[in-house]
């Protein structure tokens, strides 16, 4: 996309790649395995429990690219290891796009998701007019809910009852982080 290709987004730790048929493969498995929910979110699966065939994975990606101003693609650590999938959507509002990062659990808590939401923030903020960049994570990830917040996002309402897991309803949180907030945060931090 001319997303991707215009801004470069790269860094010395990762780099963003479009999705080919070996790493939708990966995406498949890992939402049969241990990503069940994380990928159907990131997808707009429902019900998020249920596994995914192949061809259902492929569908949503397709559905997911026809969008305007949206991009899914896959993230590449320097080790030239597929360890993630990101979605950036302005298909609402350009002003305003939402960013998804998903790290498959043997990568987490390596830097590379946070690599890539910086990467994102910076083409948001940087190359773009976006005012805020908003993101959504369910209750129940108490941890991405604090990696959101650690880089800076704060919480600004919640979808009451957004699924069920285990069960039980959960609620999705939205946070979002203004142009203001991140250039104060960018400056103080001395990033680039």
């Amino acid at each position: 996309m001319c997303l991707m290709q215009e801004f470069a987004l790269t860094s010395e730790r990762i780099s963003f790649r479009s999705l080919e048929e070996p790493q939708i493969a990966e995406i498949h498995r890992l939402q049969n395995l241990e990503c069940r929910h994380e990928v159907s979110d990131m997808l707009d699966f429902d019900p998020a429990w249920a596994p995914m065939s192949l061809d259902q994975v492929k569908a949503k990606l397709e559905e997911a690219r026809k969008e305007e101003r949206t991009a899914v693609f896959s993230i590449w650590s320097k080790a030239q290891e597929f360890v993630g999938v990101g979605r950036f959507s302005a298909d609402w509002d350009p002003q305003s796009p939402f960013i998804h990062v998903l790290v498959w659990p043997k990568h987490r808590r390596n830097g590379h998701g946070s690599e890539a939401v910086r990467l994102l923030l910076e083409a948001c903020f940087g190359q773009s007019q976006a005012r805020v960049v908003s993101c959504w994570v369910p209750e129940w990830n108490q941890g991405g809910l604090a990696f959101a917040e650690s880089l800076g996002f704060k919480r600004c309402g919640v979808q009451r009852r957004a699924g069920i897991r285990d069960g039980r309803f959960h609620d999705g949180v939205f946070l979002d982080m203004l142009r203001g907030e991140y250039l104060e945060r960018r400056s103080r931090k001395g990033v680039r």
